[in-house]
């Protein structure tokens, strides 16, 4: 910063105070009236000069420290990236019909529950994501906002833009399942906001089942028995957008007992698929 602009910084600062300040007309009358003006005219102006420059030489340092404040605060605190969105960016086009929908249309062979297909509840159901014989309905709902069925287990759920707003991972849960398939897996249902391109899914041990190739949605075919511990969402670069824990510590939901699973295999087994899946 200039002297230039420390003085003025200065003198918009000291606005107020300087209007308390007398006048050079108003010190020359008082001063002729002491039988010296001229030398004590002098001798104010100096004064005065001198104040000035020894107000903006001791208050320049603070104006420089205010200035780098707002410049650490700007920086520590950047402006929210308007490109970056919630979940609700995911859905919002296809809840508002002017948008590209996600996944693929419910094909009419396809099992799904009966209010997926009564346009009196739900209209355009659709398989938003899918892996190793699991899938993840939506339909948009008449009331409004999106019902989810988590792959047949049992388990809709419905839900409003609202319950998406700041998130960029939300997950959904295993569902109904009681027990592992034939495979040991458990399938795991969660939404994600555009920005998400993988979603990992970490284990207290062994390297984490990562999916590629998501899009809004996802499918985690999970192994309890190296107890799953959470979902983390990155973006194209490997950045963290979020990270929810599914682990039976205390915390928002799901909080999951992976152990209860670790049963006889499920009667409803799914075809073979690989380990994971969006």
């Amino acid at each position: 910063m200039t002297a230039i602009h420390d003085e003025a910084f200065m003198r918009s600062a000291f606005a107020s105070a300087r209007e308390l300040e007398p006048t050079d007309a108003e010190v020359a009358d008082v001063l002729s009236r002491s039988g010296d003006g001229a030398r004590a005219r002098h001798r104010a102006a100096s004064a005065r000069s001198r104040r000035r420059q020894f107000e903006i030489r001791r208050l320049a340092p603070v104006a420089v420290a205010l200035l780098v404040l707002l410049l650490a605060g700007y920086a520590a605190a950047p402006p929210v990236r308007a490109a970056l969105d919630d979940i609700a960016g995911s859905f919002s086009g296809w809840l508002g019909g002017d948008g590209d929908p996600p996944g693929r249309p419910l094909n009419s062979g396809e099992s799904a529950p009966d209010y997926f297909r009564d346009p009196a509840f739900t209209s355009d159901p659709r398989v938003v994501a899918e892996a190793g014989g699991y899938r993840l309905l939506a339909a948009r709902a008449a009331r409004g906002g999106i019902d989810f069925d988590l792959g047949g287990t049992g388990v809709g759920i419905g839900l409003t833009p609202g319950s998406f707003r700041d998130h960029a991972l939300l997950v959904l849960g295993p569902g109904a399942m009681q027990r592992a398939d034939r495979q040991g897996h458990v399938p795991l249902f969660g939404v994600t906001a555009r920005q998400v391109t993988s979603v990992e899914l970490t284990y207290d041990s062994g390297p984490p089942l990562r999916v590629d190739g998501v899009r809004g949605a996802f499918v985690l075919l999970a192994e309890p028995a190296r107890s799953p511990r959470a979902v983390v969402a990155l973006d194209a670069g490997g950045g963290v957008l979020g990270r929810q824990l599914v682990d039976n510590s205390e915390h928002h939901c799901p909080c999951i007992d992976w152990q209860r699973y670790l049963r006889p295999a499920s009667p409803r087994p799914p075809p073979p698929a690989e380990a994971g899946g969006a």
